[in-house]
């Protein structure tokens, strides 16, 4: 597990090698309940344990960029909020998440190796 790391993660949806949006109300179901805090396109969500800064929080479906992500907590979130959008994880300097089989061939050649599906928050 990445605990306690400030580096970024980013959340990226693709459909046959190229960017593709989210389903909105998918992405902000899972965070609008945990916002704490807003600003000007970011937002920190916090749970019992932890928090996270998520940058793109203006358009979500386009891809979002987390860090400063602390917690157990935090983390099943993260693990929440890619599988129900259906995004890629990509954390800077580490391998491609994804949540299904299906998201495997739907990534870009070259998507950051190696490339594992995730079955739990655990994993991430």
């Amino acid at each position: 597990m990445l605990s306690g790391v400030s580096f970024d993660i980013f959340f990226q949806r693709f459909e046959g090698g190229e960017a593709a949006d989210a389903d909105e109300s998918a992405v902000l179901g899972v965070l609008e309940p945990l916002i704490e805090e807003r600003g000007d396109g970011w937002a920190r969500i916090g749970t019992a344990d932890g928090d996270a800064d998520v940058y793109g929080i203006n358009d979500p479906a386009s891809g979002l960029m987390v860090n400063h992500a602390s917690s157990r907590e935090i983390w099943n979130v993260l693990f929440e909020l890619g599988r129900t959008a259906g995004f890629a994880v990509m954390p800077v300097g580490c391998g491609t998440f994804v949540f299904s089989e299906d998201a495997l061939s739907a990534l870009p050649d070259g998507a950051p190796e190696p490339i594992r599906i995730l079955r739990s928050g655990d994993e991430l």
